[in-house]
């Protein structure tokens, strides 16, 4: 019993010290991940995200001899949704808690660089000279620096060709396609409000055939659509799985969606000469939290490292491990290198196109845009769809040639001219209560009109 009472003190201190020991190590593990922690918010899909996370923290790893841990910040919604909730962050406070916008297209961070809630920064020389200034007049990435192309994104039409072929429906190969009344309810979209890719396809289409053919083309293809959806992914998804025929999306889904179906299941198109190669693009945020470790993320997505992973097929060393992440690099040596390899077909450095896409016009209506269209095509969409369905319905066919023409006009007709909505988006705009009734006099105006079609058809 002596020795027992004896070795108490030094049993204790042995306890003593593991506790210390591990508390110890404990800090030292919570430190290191602290400073090795970039937080991200992003558009970006899951499957993305987590190839992006194993793909950083590797290149990490060899590079600074420590992983690397991405915090993904989670806001609900499309690019859209992501820009509303870190304007109201920083109108909060001088910093929103997060390194870097990862994804979104090029106008949020357009807008962002404008209103200074945006960090420049220097990649090495060597990535940088990697990296063309401009693509077809685009900018990759800005001048000043404070934003760069991640990845190169085109937008085109998603098929699911055995729903089509089963429906006897037609291929598609342009947006006009999209308009053709055999199409009706089987189209799924999505809502320009809260998606920027799909904004963007939609602004692309007014510039790609003018602004009156354009707006035409927009309210017949809504006017077919079976619903809207609040993300491009979402949309995609329902292609694929054959609940709708066709659908817009950004390559990124249209392609996601061919490669894990077959493309002999589902197709990706783009239209020639209608569509855009833009960048989508990444950015260190104002007051970043772990500024160094924001730097080391973006040296990483815009190195070889970062491009290889969008390049390389899946499986494939400097490839994804889990999902299909294909995107087109914003390196033009890549395409020449991995030739055969990479399942990149589209080289976008070597692709001609006559249409010039203005991004100072998109951006500049991009806000007033989304919400006219939300007003005339998709908040009203119940009754324009049966408006658009009852113009080609047989008592629509027993009127002359030219009544259904006169009513077809009447239906596509724009609620007003570009100069008048750039005017507005300069003016009543910027004014939230006139803002309001702009908002309310379209829906009203688009209900009037679709409800006028009818009756008038009715009558007949």
């Amino acid at each position: 019993m002596a020795d027992f009472h004896m070795n108490i003190p030094l049993f204790s201190r042995l306890r003593q010290l593991i506790l210390c020991s591990v508390v110890a190590l404990l800090s030292v593990a919570i430190t290191h991940a602290t400073e090795n922690e970039v937080v991200v918010i992003s558009p970006h899909w899951d499957g993305i995200q987590e190839e992006t996370s194993r793909a950083f923290s590797a290149w990490h790893q060899k590079k600074y001899g420590s992983p690397a841990i991405i915090r993904w910040r989670q806001a609900s919604g499309g690019a859209s949704q992501i820009v509303r909730f870190l304007r109201s962050e920083y109108q909060a406070g001088p910093s929103a808690g997060i390194d870097v916008l990862y994804g979104g297209g090029v106008d949020p961070f357009v807008a962002f660089k404008k209103d200074g809630l945006l960090t420049p920064y220097d990649p090495p020389a060597d990535i940088l000279a990697q990296i063309p200034a401009k693509l077809n007049g685009m900018e990759i990435y800005d001048p000043d620096h404070e934003w760069f192309g991640a990845a190169l994104s085109g937008f085109g039409i998603i098929t699911n060709e055995r729903a089509r072929k089963a429906a006897g429906l037609p291929e598609v190969h342009t947006w006009e396609d999209l308009a053709n009344p055999a199409t009706f309810n089987w189209i799924a979209s999505t809502d320009p409000r809260a998606s920027g890719s799909a904004l963007m396809i939609d602004e692309i289409i007014l510039q790609a055939y003018g602004w009156d053919k354009g707006w035409a083309v927009l309210m017949e293809m809504s006017a077919n659509t079976r619903n809207f959806l609040a993300s491009s992914a979402s949309a995609a998804i329902e292609v694929g799985v054959g609940d709708a025929a066709y659908g817009v999306a950004i390559d990124v889904y249209g392609q996601a969606q061919a490669g894990f179906y077959g493309t002999g299941n589902v197709s990706f198109v783009l239209p020639q000469g209608q569509t855009v190669i833009t960048p989508d693009s990444i950015a260190i945020l104002k007051n970043p939290p772990h500024p160094e470790m924001a730097r080391r993320f973006m040296e990483f997505v815009l190195g070889r490292d970062g491009q290889l992973l969008w390049m390389m097929p899946k499986g494939s060393p400097g490839g994804s491990t889990r999902y299909v992440v294909n995107r087109m690099s914003v390196w033009p040596a890549l395409y020449t290198e991995l030739a055969g390899i990479t399942p990149i077909t589209t080289n976008p450095f070597t692709m001609h196109s006559d249409f010039v896409y203005n991004n100072k016009l998109g951006t500049q209506r991009r806000a007033i845009l989304s919400v006219i269209m939300g007003a005339w095509m998709i908040d009203t969409h119940d009754v324009m769809a049966r408006a658009w369905e009852t113009l080609h319905s047989p008592a629509a066919q027993k009127l002359s040639s030219d009544r259904q023409a006169a009513l077809l006009a009447d239906f596509v007709a724009t609620p007003c001219s570009e100069k008048e909505l750039l005017h507005l988006a300069d003016t009543d705009w910027k004014d939230p209560i006139k803002r309001t009734a702009l908002v309310n006099q379209w829906q009203n105006d688009a209900l009037n009109r679709y409800k006028r079609l009818l009756a008038q058809i009715v009558a007949n």
